[in-house]
Parts: structure tokens; C-alpha cells; sequence
């Protein structure tokens, strides 16, 4: 199975806009599958969970999963909010109908780093495998989770068939991480896939879809012959909101090809 998503980030940006422009533009764009950016206090609760549900019902949106805020703690107490609120993730999903949560980590070399985010997850896997949810570790450039590296050192430190990589592309690019080295290698860790189009591999530069040099074909293709089933979820930099909804249609007309479910 291979479903298309969008980001509600796409459509909304970075603010906390309860998903207003997200549930506008995607059913008349013709998305089916929504993921949830639920990155505030009044996007995680119970109350907005069942908020979400509705609202998809009446849109004819399905939810495919949900990111939240990145991993980190620099002491013991940010690490027991961390782990709280992850295990809440895991709650909202099951709340929501989904078995898909994912997060990045914070900027490279902080909060923790890699230990912390291992901390976290050796409490927390045990809970998203009793729930039936899958946790993905999102790259990002300049993040604590950038390079194939970080991902080999945490799977070898958890090891679980609910632990993977939500790869984004874009970012990979950014952080000139060879994209076929990363699938040659990890390529069965990998749980959701993030594209996104950056303008020039080495340096963070996001776009258009269409107008970067980031080989979203290739990655989808290569991992599709790895076996891979799940989601592809579009995730467009809001550049400019007077062209997201045409930038979208662009989207959708060149992933939907993927599309099987």
C-alpha cells in the first residue's frame, strides 16, 4: 500500500492555526491523506484529537499520521517531559486512528544529543509496541538526527520493529547525505518518507516542487523495489501563500503516480 499525503505545514505554515487552510485547500486539491504538524499544547489533547476526527469526517480527509515536536533534553527533567510527551504522541494516535507518530531531533550537538533521544526511546518503544504505533525519527539538517551515522548508532542501541527513519528528502539533500548509500544500508528501517525540494544539495535551500534538484523519483522508485509500504507525505516550504494552492496541485500531479490506496 502506497497512500499520498500532505502536511498540514504546507498549507498552514509554522503557526499554531488549528489546520484551518489545511482542511480548505486538500479536498479541493484532491488529497485523501492528511498528516497532522501537531507542534502546540491545543494541538495534542484529547479534546483535539476527537476535533481532528470530525473535522476529517466532514472534509473526506483521512489522518495518516502525526508529527510532533522534536526530541531533546539537556537533564534528567527535560527527559522525563520528553519521554511524557511522546507517550502522549502515542496516545493521540491511537485517539486519532493512526499508527504512524514522528519526530526530529534539536540542533546538532544540543539538548542531549543522540543519547538523549536514545534515552527517550529505550522508555518509549516498549509503549508505542503495546499500542500498535510505529515512531519515526525524522532528519533534518544541522539536527542531532542528520546522517546515516546517527541512525546505525540508535538502531544498534534500540533495536524494534517500531522504530524506523521518516526519510525527507529535502532535507537529506541539505545535509548532503547520499540518498542511495542511506537506502543501500537502511533501507529496511525505513517507515514513512518525506519529499520535499531543495535547490542545491549541500546547503539548505527548499522550494517549488519542480524547481529543485532533489531526486524524489529516484529515492521513491529505489525504495519501492526495497519492498517499501506506507505513506508519502508532500511537505511544500509555504514560500509564498499567494501560490500554495497552485504549488500543491504541482505536487500531488507528480507524486500521485504512486499512489495505491
Amino acid at each position: 500500500m502506497i497512500g499520498l499525503a500532505c502536511a498540514t505545514l504546507s498549507c498552514d505554515g509554522f503557526g499554531d492555526t488549528d489546520f484551518v487552510e489545511s482542511f480548505r485547500m486538500l479536498p479541493e486539491i484532491g488529497f485523501k491523506y492528511v498528516e497532522f504538524n501537531c507542534w502546540y499544547p491545543s494541538t495534542i489533547t484529547p479534546a483535539k484529537m476527537e476535533d481532528l476526527k470530525q473535522r476529517c469526517a466532514e472534509t473526506g480527509l483521512i489522518p495518516a499520521s502525526i508529527h510532533g515536536t522534536h526530541f531533546g533534553a539537556a537533564n534528567d527533567m527535560e527527559l522525563s517531559k520528553d519521554t511524557a510527551h511522546k507517550i502522549r504522541l502515542i496516545e493521540a494516535a491511537g485517539e486519532l486512528g493512526v499508527t504512524r507518530i514522528g519526530a526530529t531531533g534539536a540542533s546538532r550537538g544540543s539538548n542531549g544529543g543522540l543519547d538523549a533521544i536514545i534515552t527517550v526511546l529505550k522508555e518509549i518503544v516498549p509503549v508505542a509496541e503495546a499500542q500498535g504505533v510505529e515512531i519515526g525519527l525524522e532528519n533534518h539538517e544541522g539536527n542531532n538526527l542528520e546522517t546515516i551515522e546517527d541512525y546505525e548508532r540508535i538502531f544498534e542501541a534500540v533495536d524494534s520493529p517500531n522504530l524506523g527513519i521518516w526519510l525527507d528528502t529535502g532535507h537529506f539533500d541539505a545535509s548532503n547525505v547520499d540518498m542511495d548509500d542511506l537506502i543501500d544500508r537502511l533501507h529496511s528501517h525505513v517507515n514513512h518518507i518525506h519529499v520535499k525540494d531543495n535547490e542545491k544539495k549541500g546547503v539548505k535551500s527548499f522550494t517549488r516542487f519542480g524547481d529543485g534538484t532533489t531526486d524524489n523519483y529516484r529515492v521513491i522508485d529505489r525504495m519501492l523495489e526495497k519492498g517499501y509500504s506506507g505513506f508519502i507525505t508532500v511537505e511544500l516550504s509555504p514560500l509564498d501563500p499567494s501560490t500554495i494552492f497552485e504549488d500543491l496541485v504541482v505536487a500531488r500531479k507528480m507524486f500521485k503516480r504512486y499512489e495505491t490506496s
